[in-house]
This record gives structure tokens, sequence and C-alpha cells, in this order.
């Protein structure tokens, strides 16, 4: 994730810094890697795309480290320069500060688009500008690979996510924000602001070093909270049919995965080629 919705870039200089302290479901989990893996190596075998021209959508690291075809040409493609300089880590793979609505890029010329969470940081229309800048740049036999966070179609009540808090029934601080995050959703196009999460943390959770110390969360983990503090900037979280149905235009979904970690039934993996 790594363009915005809402307000100056500079909302990412928190996130870059804090990007180590940040778990799965936020950042991709192993066994995310090895469906991103899975998927593309059956893709190559029939493919056999030499060199494999693969874009990312951000600057995720795992994904960079990832187990790749030999010879693969991975670009990564991100609009805030401080992740680029905090987060992305190289090895020898090329990044390039542009927005993903309007990729600087070539007609039809990327084997793999690849993406993690990628449209939570865009509303409305640009789900769509989204859906047709990835087309315009994948090749006619390619794949895109994209990770969803997408909310549950009955939405839940910030109070149950504050209860199950409360309760011991929820494993980590980080699957604990996306429920709340997504709790305090609107619609697609308004998606949630994320001063409005801390606020309504901080009513409920006036004192977040005690919240550590019962569940024995790492404090500066729970402190991670405090990058929404005032923040403008919006997240959206699509249901899973408002995933597809954007996609649909240009693509036909080829797989779906959910992983089997706290919160992945919110986290599914699609797979699409392009129509």
């Amino acid at each position: 994730m790594a363009e915005l919705t809402g307000e100056t870039h500079d909302y990412w200089v928190k996130p870059a810094r804090s990007w180590a302290l940040r778990a799965s479901p936020l950042r991709p989990a192993p066994e995310d890697l090895e469906i991103y893996e899975r998927e593309i190596r059956q893709w190559h075998e029939t493919a056999r795309s030499v060199p494999l021209r693969a874009l990312l959508l951000g600057v995720t690291p795992e994904i960079a480290a990832m187990s790749w075809p030999a010879g693969t040409q991975l670009l990564a493609a991100d609009l805030s320069r401080p992740m680029i300089r905090g987060v992305w880590p190289g090895l020898g793979h090329m990044v390039v500060c542009a927005t993903w609505v309007a990729l600087p890029l070539a007609d039809g010329m990327q084997d793999l688009v690849l993406g993690d969470g990628s449209f939570s940081v865009l509303a409305g229309a640009a789900y769509a500008a989204m859906s047709q800048s990835l087309r315009r740049v994948v090749r006619p036999r390619g794949l895109v690979l994209m990770r969803f966070y997408t909310r549950p179609d009955r939405p839940e009540a910030p109070a149950s996510a504050f209860a199950d808090l409360r309760a011991g029934r929820i494993g980590s601080l980080h699957a604990f924000k996306w429920r709340l995050a997504m709790a305090l959703h609107g619609s697609l196009e308004a998606g949630v602001r994320l001063g409005d999460i801390w606020d309504a943390w901080h009513d409920a959770v006036p004192h977040p070093e005690d919240l550590a110390r019962e569940r024995g969360w790492p404090l500066p983990v729970v402190l991670t909270m405090d990058d929404f503090r005032e923040a403008d900037t919006r997240y959206t979280f699509p249901t899973l049919s408002e995933a597809r149905a954007v996609m649909a235009a240009g693509f036909e979904e080829v797989s779906c995965h959910f992983p089997t970690y706290e919160l992945g039934e919110r986290c599914p993996i699609l797979a699409f080629r392009p129509r």
C-alpha cells in the first residue's frame, strides 16, 4: 500500500518509520507469499515468458524478496518517496515513483502485475481507473495477482471489535486495527478516515500501555495506532463482490485463495487474466 486518498503524501512518513513493527495481515504473511509464488510458478510453466517482466504495486519488501523465476525483471511503482526510501529493499530490482492509475509504462508490456492491499488506498472512481490502468499495461496472456482487504457484507459494529479486544479474542493489534477500520467504514466512495479510527481507539483505549500489558503485546506495536492521529487520509475496503466487480470489466478471475491466518477470510488473494 502506498498511494493516497485525500491527503499529502507526507502521511506515509510515519508508516515508513514504523514498518518493522507491522505484521500480518497488514503485511503479507509466509502463507501469502507461498500463494503468490505458486500462482506465478504455475502461470510461468505455461507462459514461459523470458525474461519475465513483473510490476509490483508498492514497495512491499517481502514480495521483492520472494522466489522469482530466473531472470525476472521486477519493477516496483510507488507514489510515496518516504516509503521508497524507508521500505524498499532494492535487491537489484528497480523502483519508480509513479501513480498506479496512470502508470508511466508502455501498453501490454508487463507479464505479471502484483499488488498487496493496493486498492485500499484508492477511493471511488479511482478503483475503475486502477483496473483500467492494470489492463492497459499487462500483456494479453499475462497475470494479475491481488490481495484485497475486504470488509464483510454484513458490517461489524465497532463495539463488537472492542468487546473482542477486551475479552482477549483478538490475537494481534494488527488484526484489530483492520477490524476497527472496517467497522467504521462507510460506502466504498467514502471509506474510513484514519483520524476517525484513532478517535474511536482513543475514546475506548485511553491508556494503551495498560492494554499492551494485559494482552502481552509490545507497547511500540500498540502505539502504531498513533500513526492515524489527526490523519485525513482515507482507506477503503471493498466487499469481495465489489472487488470482483471492479476487475470484471477487463479481467477474468481464475482463482481465489483465503489464507488461514487471523482475519485471512478478509484478505483473499485473487488471480486474474485479461479478457
